[in-house]
């Protein structure tokens, strides 16, 4: 077997791309980061799917990963081990899926993602605003419809560029191979042809969709009525656009958010985060938030934010 073939670079779509922090000046600070079924996607293309296994093991109370590999050769099990560390949703499930995780960076899979730069973007005036005098990230801002494109030099990165959902080039790290010789103007024009859509299902991607089902431009607007008249509980005005009925929803579900979190003092919210991704509608999320609120009994700062901009981050997701 290859195993350099573990260490081959990934590419840019088996990357996923979050906002890690924003700090009072607007800058986003973003993790690039890769998903357990990569491992498993390049395990079962270079290994084999019967010549791979995996293994957990609690020791000193902590849970470790083992991924065994099949040596050909000797027909023994070769096995590299690494910790896992909590995420803050799916306690037990996030524990084991980063243990495999940094399991297979010993293998060699993704291990070029800790040579990324820092990628540190400005965000515009809409894509952050301030809570209590702390930062963070709106509606507007929409990383998972971002363009990305890398290319590698000898296994190391050498290019990193990316494209908003708007079509505007948001970062830059690098030179092109085929811009190397060219002006700068010369080479953004270049970035913009690289992450230019090409196929007519990938326009589908940018196409408003609300409750995960896309809506096309003639129906928009019916959509949006119907998600405005269930939170307001009557139409919006007959003159009010597109945007401006986006915007009153997004307002209204922000504060009633906020309201949520501002009635919680002492209580212990933390436990209920795991289950915000299982809220089917902003409705029954600002429902079901402000039910958290009244049952509960004790909390702290950070409890509070995270919960929060979990409840924002799922919204956004459940509008987008």
């Amino acid at each position: 077997m290859d195993y350099k073939g573990l260490s081959r670079p990934l590419t840019i779509e088996d990357v996923d791309f979050r906002v890690q922090s924003i700090n009072n000046g607007g800058y986003a600070t973003i993790l690039a980061y890769k998903d357990a079924r990569v491992d498993m996607k390049r395990l079962d293309e270079v290994a084999g799917p019967p010549r791979w296994k995996k293994d957990y093991s609690v020791i000193n109370n902590q849970l470790f990963c083992g991924v065994s590999i099949l040596d050909m050769e000797t027909q023994q099990w070769v096995t590299k081990w690494d910790v896992g560390t909590e995420s803050m949703t799916e306690k037990e499930k996030g524990l084991a899926s980063d243990a495999f995780k940094r399991a297979c960076f010993n293998w060699g899979i993704g291990r070029e993602l800790y040579d990324y730069p820092m990628i540190s973007i400005k965000l515009n005036s809409d894509e952050w605003s301030k809570d209590s005098g702390r930062p963070k990230q709106t509606y507007n801002l929409k990383i998972r419809e971002w363009r990305w494109h890398s290319e590698f030099t000898d296994g190391k990165l050498t290019f990193l560029a990316a494209k908003d959902q708007k079509g505007a080039v948001r970062y830059k790290f690098g030179t092109l191979k085929s811009q190397e010789s060219k002006g700068v103007e010369d080479s953004n024009a270049n970035v913009k042809a690289l992450l230019k859509k090409k196929k007519d299902d990938e326009v589908l991607e940018s196409v408003e969709k609300v409750g995960g089902i896309v809506i096309l431009p003639d129906a928009e607007k019916k959509a949006l009525v119907e998600e405005y008249k269930a939170i307001f509980k009557k139409k919006p005005h007959g003159r009010m656009s597109n945007e401006n009925i986006k915007k009153a929803i997004v307002e209204a579900t922000e504060k009633a958010l906020e309201e949520v979190a501002d009635t919680v003092k002492d209580v212990n919210i933390k436990v209920f985060i795991p289950k915000i991704p299982s809220m089917r509608t902003p409705e029954e999320l600002i429902k079901w938030a402000r039910d958290v609120v009244a049952n509960d009994t004790s909390s702290n700062e950070t409890d509070v934010e995270d919960f929060r901009n979990k409840c924002n981050e799922h919204y956004a997701f459940l509008t987008k």
